[in-house]
């Protein structure tokens, strides 16, 4: 099994451990054979399930009596391990645009040129007048809209990527 081929079992092994019960070994006294057993989760009864085999190998029958635990198990140390990735990865849905456009109108000349040749800037001197400039073409009151309004974010979005295909033009 590669990568991918687990990857898509993902999704069934979270669906199956759902419906297991606990498994345990047992032996038939009165047929003289070993079998893997649930709990009646009603009756409290241990009830047979499988046979095995006399050609079963003990680490294959130790295996098969753990294996729902196994899967549980392991099932939830992926999910705590997601929980950690989550916490440890930006959230690219929660960048701060406001921040961004505002460092872009304070400190950086070339975005200010930009604005000038396609946006009609006329005066870039300061960072307020490039903001309300930026505002403006934005349709946004205030910036903190970038972060709440998906559609201002896009709209932010689109400039920013015009404004990095005009720096690689203008280099």
């Amino acid at each position: 099994m590669n990568l991918v081929e687990a990857k898509a079992l993902y999704p069934q092994a979270k669906e199956i451990a759902g419906l297991i019960s606990d498994w345990t070994e047992s032996y038939n006294v009165d047929e003289k054979r070993p079998e893997i057993c649930i709990r009646d989760t009603l009756t409290g009864e241990i009830v047979p399930i499988a046979t095995i085999m006399p050609e079963c190998s003990y680490d294959d029958r130790r295996l098969m009596a753990a294996a729902p635990r196994l899967l549980t198990a392991t099932l939830l140390l992926l999910e705590a391990a997601f929980a950690e990735i989550r916490k440890l990865k930006p959230d690219e849905d929660k960048k701060d645009f406001a921040a961004e456009v505002a460092m872009k109108c304070r400190g950086d000349r070339r975005f200010s040129d930009y604005l000038m040749e396609h946006h009609g800037l006329q005066d870039p001197s300061n960072s307020e007048r490039i903001k309300t400039r930026v505002r403006s073409i934005l349709a946004v009151q205030s910036l903190g809209e970038l972060n709440e309004d998906p559609a201002a974010a896009d709209r932010w979005l689109k400039l920013r990527g015009d404004f990095k295909a005009w720096l690689r033009r203008n280099r």
